[in-house]
Parts: C-alpha cells; structure tokens; sequence
C-alpha cells in the first residue's frame, strides 16, 4: 500500500513541476501570495502561541493542570486534566496549535496513543480572527455572520470530543477527595521542575526554536498548496471538480459558484470561503453552510499540515478525517438552526468582493493574537475557578 501512495505522490509531484516549468509566471504569483498571506497573517496569529505553549509544557505548568482539571476533562471528555491546555490554545490559536501541542504531550508520556488521537480530533480549528474578521466581517461584512460560523464551528468540534469519548478506553483514574487539590497540583509542578535541569534561558532559547521551526514549515505548506490551487484554476480542473459536485448535491440545487468555491475549499480553506462569497446569487443560507462544511472540513492543506505534525505517532489520517466528516455533519446543522434564529432577520446583507488577501492582510493581526491569547489564559482561569467551586 505503501508503495502505490508514493507512487501516486511522485506523480502529483511530476505534474506540480510540469505545471511550474510550463507556467513560470502563475507559480511565482501562487508563491507570492501565499508567502505574503504566511507573512502578514499566520505568523502573529500563530507564533506567540507557539512559543507560550512550548514555555507552559517545559515548565511543568501542563502536570498542575493535568492534577487540577482532570477530575473535569475526566467525565465531560475522558481526558487526563493536562489536555485542557491543548483545548484552550486550540480553540483560541488556530490550525495546527492543537497538533503540536497534543504531540509534545505524548511525546512527555502525558498521552497515551488513544488519547492523543482523540484529542487531536477536536483541538485543530479555524482561528478567531480568520472566522470573525476575514470571514465575517470581510468576506459577508457582517459580524454577527461571522459569530454565527464561530459558534458553529467551534461547538461542532466540543461535540466531537464530547462524542469520541465512547472511544475510550479504561483508565485507572479515581476521583480523589477535593481536599488538597491545589497543594498536590503545585507538588505535581514542583516535581516536573525538579526534574528539568534546563535553565530558563536555554528554555526560552528551544521554545523559540521550535516555534520558528514549525511557523516555516506551514509556510512550505501554504506555498505548495496555494502552487497547487493555482495549476487546478489555469488548467480548467476545477472547472470540472465544480461541475461533478453540482451533479452530487443536484439534489440541493447548488450554483455553479457554491460548488466552485467548495471544490476551491477542499484544497485550501481561504480559497474556498473567499470564492463563495462571490456567489451573489445564490441563497445566503447556503453560502453559509458551504463555508461551514468548507471549515469544517479544514482543506487539505490543514489535514497534511496536521497529519505531518503527528507523523510517527498512533494518530490515523483515517480517524481525523470521520471527525472531519462528523463535525461538517454537525456544523451544517447548528448554521441552519442559528441562521433562521438570528440571521434571517437581517437580510439583505451585502457581501464584498474583494481578494481576500486584501482582507486578510487589513485586519490587525498581532492585536487580535494577543487578545486570543489572553482569552485562552482566562478559558484556563474559569475552569480552574470552576474546579475550586467544586471543592466548597
């Protein structure tokens, strides 16, 4: 099997090249943007969550939430407490934070091989200030627009984690007495502390490393597939794609420029989100939901970044894309049920076309990091708070 995907590689790689040499101008465009889109968006938006992260696991913070939170994460997830980390920089970051964080956990002997790959199931989402300002406010120029795909992307993917918890398997793990809680939490982190020997510089030193590291191995990811999108649109084959998913959703009687767009998402998911908002005539219902499916299913793009991250660990592409597929399941309903709640209300709302890199690169991108960061701190606070309730 093995070898047949390496030969289906090599020749998606032989056409990639061909395309390069034949199209030279349309390559260089395709780098460009990406690298541009890289630049300006993904590194603020991305790289203080890297380095946070990896400074929280080094520093032993992971082992006073895992004795803290894991008699929460334990019912509602089947989770050790050390995963609410990789929760919250998950849902307030963006992709891949929840891969990276849930391999350096495993890699820590945090995680064990079924945990891991369920938590990675539901921690790799669409960031913040992609859904609420390119998407909403840019792309629909409507901020509730963009609250509603918030809300429905990032509840459909609690529901997954919530759902795989059937999944688990049994652990060990007794509730003890609420009494001491935080006393064996700081003990939990003293311990860890004690046995890192690394100075704080030399910390900081490789947490920053590895931030750079993995921040510039998305951007190869964002050039080739923006490379690859370009080469489908010049050589007519998402024309095609567009015209096979009409005739597969016939029944929904899509545009041509929804399934456009959708056959654009597959691939990469500004892509298609932006190209549906082109769609004027279509029904702002189903704009909505071709995006959310469109999030939902992340593009290949994420899932290679993702799958690459956690190559060489017991993570199967097989299971993360049935999440993939649950969550597009669910989120389709929850963008339904909000649209005729709170959005229907508010037609018309006029749409732009404008590149989203245009987009993009006008929303302030370090702010909106540092505010997603603060928000994942205060996500960690509550539950701690929540937790201390508990023991009164």
């Amino acid at each position: 099997m093995n070898r047949y995907s390496n030969l289906f590689f090599l020749i998606i790689i032989l056409i990639l090249t061909l395309f390069m040499i034949i199209n030279p101008q349309e390559t260089v465009k395709a780098s460009a943007d990406g690298l541009k889109l890289w630049f300006s968006v993904l590194v603020p938006a991305l790289l203080p969550f890297f380095i946070v992260s990896e400074l929280m696991v080094n520093l032993g913070f992971v082992h006073f939430l895992g004795v803290v939170l894991e008699p929460i994460m334990r019912p509602v997830f089947k989770l050790p407490g050390c995963s609410s980390l990789v929760i919250a920089m998950g849902f307030t970051s963006g992709f891949p934070v929840g891969a990276i964080l849930s391999r350096k956990l495993y890699e820590d002997n945090l995680l064990t091989a079924n945990e891991t790959e369920r938590l990675v199931s539901f921690t790799n989402n669409s960031s913040p200030l992609f859904i609420l300002g390119a998407v909403g406010v840019g792309m629909f120029g409507s901020p509730a627009i963009g609250y509603l795909l918030a809300a429905s992307h990032y509840i459909s993917n609690l529901l997954v984690g919530i759902l795989w918890r059937s999944r688990a398997r049994k652990s060990p793990w007794v509730d003890k007495p609420n009494r001491g809680l935080l006393k064996r939490g700081f003990a939990a982190l003293i311990e860890s502390q004690k046995s890192n020997n690394q100075s704080v510089g030399t910390m900081i030193s490789g947490a920053i490393k590895n931030s750079l590291n993995n921040i510039l191995a998305i951007s190869g990811f964002i050039i080739v597939f923006s490379i690859i999108t370009r080469m489908f649109t010049v050589w007519g084959i998402m024309d095609i794609l567009a015209k096979l998913l009409i005739n597969v959703f016939a029944s929904l009687n899509i545009t041509y420029q929804l399934a456009y767009g959708l056959g654009m998402g597959i691939f990469e998911i500004t892509l298609g989100a932006n190209t549906v908002t082109f769609s004027s005539q279509a029904p702002l219902l189903h704009q909505l939901i071709i995006v959310s499916i469109i999030m939902g299913f992340s593009g290949l793009s994420v899932i290679t970044q993702v799958m690459s991250i956690m190559a060489g660990t017991p993570v199967r592409l097989s299971f993360y894309l049935l999440s993939r597929f649950i969550q597009m399941i669910l989120s389709i309903v929850i963008t339904y049920s909000g649209y005729h709640l709170f959005i229907k209300s508010l037609q018309p709302i006029t749409t732009f076309s404008i590149p989203y890199y245009k987009i993009m690169y006008s929303l302030h991108a370090w702010s909106i990091s540092l505010y997603c960061l603060i928000a994942a701190v205060l996500i960690i606070a509550i539950l701690l708070i929540i937790r201390l309730l508990c023991n009164n």
